[in-house]
């Protein structure tokens, strides 16, 4: 096969390999060690956790003045509010381009559509007993915040799915805040209906929405992605606030038959790697002939595509092209990554669909591709990564709701209060059998 060839692994596990993709794909040898190529694909941050507690306490401390001190050791702006009132707001939309005002309006209504159909799926319950009524009903938090990161690129996208998400759900009081709040920031979080952004980072922002300062009134409820310090922060602070999950680098694995577009999957893992240094991506075939072609397009594609980040090829280093047995084999494995995201290239995606459980989001076909849900489709980008899919799923108008149960006793009850009182007895909590017994006595 010239400079390319198929290794073959025990186990009847070929991988692919050679020279001419050494450049761009790991070689990965048999069923442990894939499983350990999922396990390597997991954040593992860095040891910041004493340096974001600090920050933490220093919020915590000295409210705005330490917000500032923050912000200023560590070379960051100076923490600023900026409100959306009408005369801004006109302002603001004079200097933005009608066709980036036309894209980010037709997201939006994607988005909110996508949203108020979850919403409208999911209804109070009320279950009727002989002596008492049950219910369970979803109450919105009253307050939450929207973390949109602020690296090498402006993220209206985060801005839409997080704060559009939460005005659906019924959230009232809806902040952004962000380390660089350009003006399709502004913009998105204006067609959600905020008024209300801060210029403002790090995880010295988490903790000022978690704790609140003189200026800023704290949130129930923080998401969004950010980096290593913010996910640090997320973590610490939960239990002091509601956060969405705790979100690391981007990741997509694709399972792809002979049938799929080489070109497409290969622009498909460039446009995750393109996320971030420690992003994961992951082509899963049965097909070595396809691998082949995959590995060949990458760098062809990478320098017509030109000023991709440098990082590119280290993260393709860093992932793998797996050459499977089948398709089910396939599936398997993928759940044995729990990708954030999965594309399921395959001519008939709505059998292998029944074969993968674990995964962020899911896209079905040949033409399906993540940049649709990253940007435009509806569905949220907001998604569990490090093998999290496992046990979360992404954001969702319910992440901004509480269950709420409630219960409605008829006067005269009895064998609710008996058999209450007797198994209070049962655990020895005697003052619970005794409220228990006290209506029977009514």
């Amino acid at each position: 096969m010239s400079d390319v060839e198929i290794k073959q692994t025990r186990g009847s596990m070929p991988i692919y390999a050679g020279s001419a993709a050494d450049h761009w794909i790991k070689t990965n040898l048999g069923r442990k060690t894939v499983t350990h190529v999922a396990a390597d694909g997991q954040s593992r941050g860095e040891k910041i956790s004493g340096a974001v507690a600090d920050i933490i306490a220093t919020i915590q401390k000295d409210g705005d003045s330490g917000l500032a001190a923050v912000a200023a050791r560590l070379g960051d702006k100076a923490p600023r509010l900026v409100i959306l009132d009408p005369e801004t707001l006109w302002t603001l939309e004079t200097r933005i381009p009608a066709e980036t005002r036309e894209v980010l309006s037709a997201a939006a209504d994607n988005i909110k559509k996508f949203a108020q159909g979850i919403v409208g799926a999911v209804s109070a319950v009320q279950v009727d007993f002989p002596e008492y009524a049950a219910g369970f009903e979803l109450r919105p938090v009253k307050r939450a915040a929207c973390y949109i990161p602020g690296g090498r690129y402006p993220l209206p996208s985060t801005a839409l799915m997080t704060a559009m998400t939460a005005r659906v759900a019924g959230v009232l009081n809806v902040c952004i805040l962000s380390p660089n709040l350009c003006d399709e920031v502004l913009y998105a979080g204006s067609l959600a209906g905020v008024s209300e952004f801060y210029e403002l980072g790090g995880a010295q922002a988490v903790a000022a929405l978690a704790l609140g300062t003189e200026s800023i009134e704290p949130a129930d409820m923080i998401v969004g992605p950010g980096n290593a310090y913010v996910t640090e922060a997320k973590r610490q602070l939960f239990g002091r606030v509601g956060i969405d999950m705790l979100a690391g680098p981007s990741e997509v694995a694709i399972i792809a038959d002979d049938g799929a577009n080489a070109k497409w999957i290969a622009l498909d893992l460039l446009a995750q790697a393109e996320h971030d240094p420690d992003s994961r991506v992951y082509l899963l075939t049965d097909s070595a002939s396809l691998a082949q072609q995959v590995a060949a397009e990458l760098p062809v594609l990478a320098a017509a595509i030109g000023q991709l980040p440098d990082y590119i090829a280290p993260v393709l280093e860093a992932s793998a092209i797996l050459v499977l047995p089948d398709l089910g084999e396939c599936a398997r494995v993928s759940d044995l990554i729990a990708p954030e995201h999965l594309e399921l290239q395959v001519a008939f995606p709505d059998q292998l669909k029944k074969l993968v459980t674990s995964y962020g989001a899911l896209f079905m076909g040949y033409v399906a591709t993540v940049p649709f849900g990253d940007y435009m489709a509806g569905p949220n980008h907001t998604l569990p990564t490090n093998r999290s899919a496992r046990f979360a799923g992404g954001l969702s108008p319910l992440t901004f709701m509480r269950g709420q149960t409630w219960l409605d006793v008829r006067t005269g009850a009895s064998d609710l209060p008996a058999k209450t009182a007797a198994f209070a007895g049962i655990e020895g909590l005697l003052a619970h059998r005794a409220a228990a017994q006290a209506r029977l006595e009514e």
